[in-house]
């Protein structure tokens, strides 16, 4: 696309700030300016959207404007005409938002005299950083998918913005130490084993500086975040190969020129989620002792009491617990995809993958169908009856919330990147990897419990083979290369054989997805 702008590669480095007690609590003096900060601005923001929605002038020009991509949604490339009268519906809504202040720079203006309370606490790039932040959910509200600017609690801040080295906290790398608000803090230095890493990457030029807190089981422990300009140092050496690559909800198939590779995606994710349902549940019961009457005899909440909630230091333990259970549960999925990405990074640095929608597969499905599998139902009279059950609209929301899959290709996109690689993606619906026999080129539906195909005779595992042809794509990526599948599958064939082989001796299952 023109006019786009390729963002410079930067890295960070977090490093642990040696707060005593008392900085602490300054710490989080300023978290908790920093929440009021962004509630204003969220309680400002959504009383100009309401204005906004009773504007007639521009909902009439949002109605043409939507009727007019409608109907040029099939056109290609739009006459001058047409593009023109674009441009000037899209200007005219453009001026009435600033007019009314619905702008970045309106939103850092506006909260400009309630900073100055907390002119002690927060600079003033930190709080229109803020602004932006707030200013960005606006615009995914008017423009993108957002249904809501949502309020947040104090609880939920983690990190205070800056936006350069000349306001906000400030590293210095020669004391190893942090200057913030007219007080220095002192910085911990990294361990032995990550030692020669952290002084390579700051050796890079600081472009700022973000605080961040996290929870412990003994509490929050402080952080600097030194954003560095450049790409970041390199760990590993990257392989020369091509690999494709088939993502799923839980899993990711891969097949390189020299190997192939089954992998469940956050395979220890289960037991993190056991102490998070444990803790949840002591949570209800610390809240339904303390507030006894605001619970029905069945059990319910009774919305007639409108009484405020109490809740006990065991609650409030509890929930910074949970807070930690969840910080630690992202941490080991993130480590999980790093190890994974880095070994196929060993083996190839450029990728193709299937570009893959997973917010749609993450709703509930609208169609209400029955299923083609008959099912033997006891009536109430003992006779048993041969029924179609009703599909479960509920999809893979679940399982996308536990195994992340999106994250994964996120960050496969950033390391491949700075080993001079890269990801490129085709198209799902044209390309039909799932679908495709190339022995007959023809394509044919299979459902989704079916896990082995027979392709010339050979059975082989859906995702392998489909990781197997997108490995293989044309030069249009719309299409495998049929010559290079034909030539290429025995070789395939081979290793996926000894790799599902060496997986079943020990003992690596998971029978819906990988087929054993």
């Amino acid at each position: 696309m023109t006019g786009t702008k390729t963002p410079k590669p930067m890295h960070t480095v977090c490093l642990r700030l040696d707060a005593s007690e008392y900085e602490g609590y300054l710490i989080d003096r300023s978290f908790h300016a920093l929440s009021h900060i962004h509630n204003v601005l969220v309680k400002h923001a959504r009383k100009l959207l309401i204005q906004l929605e009773h504007d007639q002038d521009y909902q009439q020009l949002r109605t043409e404007y939507t009727a007019f991509l409608k109907n040029h949604k099939n056109d290609g490339k739009l006459s001058k005409t047409d593009a023109s009268y674009q441009k000037e519906l899209s200007d005219r809504m453009k001026t009435i938002r600033q007019d009314m202040g619905l702008t970045e720079y309106s939103f850092q203006s506006y909260i400009k005299k309630c900073a100055k309370l907390y002119n002690k606490l927060l600079s003033s790039q930190q709080v229109q950083k803020e602004a932006t932040r707030v200013w960005q959910s606006v615009e995914k509200y008017l423009f993108g998918d957002g249904k809501a600017v949502h309020f947040k609690k104090y609880r939920d801040f983690d990190t205070i913005g800056g936006k350069s080295t000349k306001n906000g906290m400030r590293f210095d790398k020669e004391t190893f130490s942090a200057v913030w608000m007219g007080r220095t803090y002192k910085v911990k230095r990294p361990k032995k084993s990550s030692m020669d890493y952290v002084y390579k990457a700051l050796s890079s030029d600081i472009s700022y500086c973000d605080v961040k807190r996290r929870m412990f089981p003994n509490g929050r422990h402080y952080y600097i975040v030194v954003v560095l300009k450049g790409p970041a140092p390199k760990k590993l050496t990257a392989g020369d190969n091509t690999c494709g690559i088939d993502p799923g909800v839980s899993t990711m198939a891969a097949v390189s020129d020299e190997d192939v590779y089954l992998e469940e995606l956050a395979p220890d994710i289960g037991k993190y989620n056991k102490e998070i349902i444990d803790t949840q549940y002591h949570m209800d019961l610390s809240k339904r002792a303390s507030n006894p009457d605001k619970y029905n005899p069945d059990g319910t909440i009774d919305k007639s009491n409108h009484d405020r909630w109490e809740f006990s230091k065991t609650y409030i333990r509890l929930g910074n617990r949970l807070k930690y259970l969840y910080r630690v549960r992202s941490d080991y999925i993130k480590q999980s995809h790093s190890r994974l990405i880095n070994k196929l990074l060993k083996d190839a640095r450029n990728f193709y993958i299937e570009d893959m929608d997973y917010k749609a597969l993450a709703k509930r499905s609208k169609n209400t169908e029955r299923s083609d599998r008959i099912y033997e139902v006891k009536a109430e009279d003992g006779s048993i009856k041969q029924v179609h059950k009703y599909k479960r609209k509920i999809r893979f929301g679940r399982s996308l919330n536990n195994r992340a899959p999106a994250l994964f290709i996120h960050l496969l996109e950033q390391k491949a990147a700075l080993y001079g690689g890269s990801v490129t993606k085709i198209a799902t619906k044209d390309y039909k990897a799932s679908q495709y026999d190339h022995s007959t080129d023809t394509c044919t539906k299979a459902p989704l419990s079916q896990r082995t195909k027979t392709i010339d005779g050979r059975t082989v595992q859906r995702d392998l083979y489909s990781a197997f042809l997108i490995l293989n794509t044309d030069d249009t990526l719309t299409h495998p290369d049929r010559d290079k599948c034909i030539s290429t599958f025995d070789s395939f064939v081979r290793r996926q054989d000894k790799l599902i082989s060496e997986m079943k001796k020990s003992n690596i299952s998971m029978k819906q997805c990988f087929g054993f």
